[in-house]
């Protein structure tokens, strides 16, 4: 049976330090108006931690095997706490994606090592473990959001409050993880790309990857959506994008009562939900509605990342080992997270912000027919 235990609250604040990295989407309409920086520009900020991906998918087993888990995850804790300071007290546009490439290759290598940890910890109940660790960021992207919303809203700078969250992030981190011994992984024969040759790998892989590119694409943007296309204030925008965290958070507690209503069907309804919220965002007029858009899209996408990487572990476990599967995973969350905010920023930049957000029901009508027909 699952539970909570010292290593797990641990994993679980390691992924609210990641929600720092990531949470440059509730400032993206900030640092363009400030910065005066093109959609493609201010996509580049949240792309930079799937770039960090790609390389930690390549290169990171290697650097896992020469300096240990426990040691990776220091680096990885100090890259998000240094860049995310970067990020806030830059004075320029190249200074801040500065700081997100030092979170996305920390926030990559955190999340390259983590899911095995994770799966070596709780055995059979992983999936019930990725559920309620990657619950926490959740919450935590609600904090970041509604403080820095009141923050905007009250006329202040949105810096120090992001600091400041963050640092109490890595304080708490650093108390809980000190003590925490680290399960040991073994490994079997030498990292390589050549598993991809495996249909039984290459497709659990190709779903994570869609899951993520319909996730993280409508996440990144979603405050700066609210606020140049629903029109709503610099201050209540990210408030109301708060909903998303909010949602992500319930719903990936409540995967356990999901899987036993839709059972196999989970994953291909939950890519229904998202893309169906994606299109009340676009078509729905006003911010009100926009945000129950985006309250469907978290319920729909909460289950999404910790699922394929269940059906991935259990599908492609026979051929890779621990730190081998959370290569593949990085490597696949690399190609989304890279991919996705940076194909937005170029169709806003091309066909405006509105219709560039129709990419993603379109990913989701993929994944709901390729999840239904491996149902």
């Amino acid at each position: 049976m699952f539970r909570w235990d010292r290593l797990t609250c641990a994993s679980a604040l390691g992924y609210c330090l990641l929600v720092a990295g990531l949470s440059v989407g509730v400032v993206l309409g900030e640092l363009r108006d400030e910065f005066h920086i093109s959609g493609v520009v201010a996509a580049l900020h949240g792309s930079t931690f799937g770039i960090g991906l790609l390389v930690a998918g390549v290169y990171g087993v290697a650097v896992v095997d020469r300096i240990g888990r426990r040691r990776a995850l220091q680096i990885a804790a100090a890259s998000l706490a240094g860049g995310v300071a970067l990020f806030c007290t830059g004075p320029t546009w190249q200074l801040t994606l500065l700081g997100t490439a030092f979170t996305g290759a920390g926030g990559a290598l955190l999340v390259m090592v983590m899911p095995g940890l994770i799966s070596d910890h709780h055995g059979e109940h992983r999936a019930e473990a990725f559920a309620a660790v990657n619950g926490a960021p959740g919450a935590a992207g609600v904090a970041y959001s509604l403080v820095i919303g009141g923050a905007l809203t009250a006329g202040w700078s949105w810096r120090p409050p992001y600091l400041i969250l963050t640092g109490l992030v890595v304080v708490a981190l650093a108390i809980v993880a000190r003590p925490v011994p680290i399960p040991h992984s073994a490994r079997h024969g030498a990292f390589s790309l050549r598993h991809f040759r495996d249909r039984g790998v290459l497709v659990p892989w190709l779903h994570i990857v869609n899951a993520v590119l319909a996730e993280f694409s409508i996440g990144i943007w979603a405050v700066t959506y609210l606020r140049e296309v629903g029109h709503a204030s610099a201050g209540l925008a990210p408030i109301l994008a708060a909903v998303f965290g909010v949602m992500m958070f319930a719903t990936r507690v409540s995967i356990p009562l999901l899987l036993r209503w839709w059972g196999d069907a989970t994953v291909a309804i939950s890519f229904a939900f998202l893309g169906l919220g994606a299109a009340v965002m676009c078509l729905a007029p006003g911010a009100g509605w926009k945000t129950v858009g985006l309250v469907i899209v978290g319920l729909g996408a909460a289950p999404l990342y910790p699922l394929t990487v269940d059906r991935f572990y259990l599908r492609a476990g026979y051929a890779l080992d621990p730190v081998a599967l959370g290569a593949y995973c990085a490597l696949a969350s690399g190609v989304a997270v890279t991919l996705g905010p940076l194909a937005l920023g170029v169709l806003a930049d091309a066909v405006s912000l509105r219709w560039a957000l129709l990419i993603v029901p379109a990913l989701c009508a993929l994944g709901a027919f390729t999840q239904r027909s491996s149902s």
